[in-house]
């Protein structure tokens, strides 16, 4: 019996130090220090600047590991979107590359023809809080949460000021019954710019940091953020190159798409713009690594796949210090024969023009896509069937024989696995 005892005992004390360890290794304790002008975010009590990038899948439809790429990247947080992107496979392979995770927890917009309101009792508001704080409790303790992103500019889609005002009001409880739950972890909302900021100034006071999503000069974000007087730092959420609307129409009314090294301009002059504000901002997240289709196949994505972007390494310089090891190829323009008023497979040359230096040394390859624009869902867009005839910079393609508008793109990939695309539309009529 005195073998059988100590048998148990032994037993019982490694599970209560495993069970030690497994705490210990768990939940880490992330707050907020300081105030305005000398802000800083603490995980475990240890400076913590979000050098972060937009990352809404763990794993490629070819298996990619995006995680991998954004620690390759020098991020060392991650951001998703929604309950059905931060699973715990994707926290747990975040947690493998010493990544945090800004959690994303989406709120749908009011929409009264999709059933979704936020005006008195009602099944839509009622399911969303138990989801929320059934998925807060079960992840609050996983080591590689951050903190808790509710809603992503929700109160700017939503038109009515009735319903504006309500969401906020949701919000605010929500954010306060999160704090019950888990008091380790801030709340962020993110913003449509600065759009929404008047709204959480006014009704969200429980919110701990301000996000928002920021296309164009930080410097504006920042100020529009000082003039409301918030006494809680802000992250930018998102940041990436000028949406559709900002840009210029082509003669088939889309919105004409920067080329790869004019987007890396912008990502190096945001993310240094985000740099001056340090301490007012706790930092941002690049928008996009992953293969998000919301524009066009290639608008945000900084990769393709695993080939980088020149985007890529103009961020990984910035994050790492270091000199990035390679550069993508150089695109200087995409010209088509024929653009507008095509007829169902006809047939128009297409042609890359590329600097001299190592243009026979890169693979060509060209595709057609659908061309939506303005749809706020991850996967928008989708390649549509086409012939290609011929190879190199230089080939013909068929047009599809359904009429519509359509993008065509040339993707041009060196041999070290860095890439650079150019698209332009065209018009099919019958």
């Amino acid at each position: 019996m005195n073998l059988i005892f100590r048998i148990t005992r032994i037993c019982l004390v490694a599970f209560f130090i495993c069970l030690i360890n497994s705490y210990a290794q768990g939940a880490k304790e992330v707050k907020i220090e300081g105030e305005k002008g000398s802000w800083n975010l603490l995980v475990d009590g240890n400076p913590f600047y979000i050098k972060g990038v937009g990352c809404g899948v763990a794993e490629g439809k070819k298996k990619e590991d995006y995680l991998k790429l954004a620690k390759e990247l020098g991020a060392n947080c991650v951001r998703t979107w929604g309950i059905d992107q931060g699973t715990k496979e994707y926290l747990d392979k975040a947690s493998k590359y010493g990544l945090m995770v800004d959690v994303g927890i989406w709120l749908n917009w009011a929409d009264s023809e999709k059933g979704f309101s936020y005006i008195g009792d009602n099944d839509y508001k009622k399911n969303k809080r138990k989801e929320v704080l059934s998925y807060v409790e079960e992840f609050k303790d996983h080591p590689a949460v951050l903190m808790w992103n509710i809603g992503n500019e929700a109160i700017f889609f939503t038109k009515s000021e009735e319903e504006k005002f309500a969401l906020c009001s949701f919000l605010e409880e929500l954010i306060q019954e999160v704090h019950g739950i888990d008091p380790y972890h801030p709340v962020i909302y993110a913003s449509a710019g600065y759009l929404d900021l008047p709204y959480l100034k006014k009704y969200v006071p429980s919110l701990d940091i301000v996000g928002m999503n920021a296309y164009g000069s930080i410097r504006a974000f920042h100020s529009q953020w000082d003039f409301l007087g918030f006494n809680k730092p802000y992250i930018f959420t998102e940041y990436g190159p000028y949406l559709t609307e900002q840009r210029p129409k082509d003669s088939n009314g889309k919105s004409e798409e920067l080329s790869d090294y004019n987007k890396a301009l912008l990502y190096k002059d945001f993310t240094n713009q985000i740099l001056s504000f340090k301490n007012y901002n706790l930092g941002g997240f690049v928008f996009h690594l992953g293969e998000t289709t919301q524009e066009t196949m290639t608008w945000w994505n900084i990769n393709e796949g695993n080939f980088k972007r020149q985007s890529y390494w103009v961020v990984y310089e910035i994050f790492t210090g270091k000199t990035a090891p390679y550069s993508a190829p150089k695109i200087k323009h995409l010209i088509l024969s024929k653009v507008e008023a095509l007829s169902p497979g006809e047939s128009i040359e297409v042609e890359v023009r590329m600097p001299d230096i190592n243009k026979d040394n890169y693979n060509y390859e060209y595709f057609l896509s659908t061309a939506k624009e303005g749809v706020l869902q991850y996967y928008v867009n989708s390649y549509v069937d086409a012939e290609v005839i011929g190879e190199g910079s230089k080939v013909r393609i068929k047009s599809p024989e359904k009429e519509g508008v359509y993008r065509v793109y040339c993707f041009v990939k060196d041999k070290k696995g860095n890439i650079s695309s150019l698209n332009k539309s065209i018009c099919v009529v019958k």
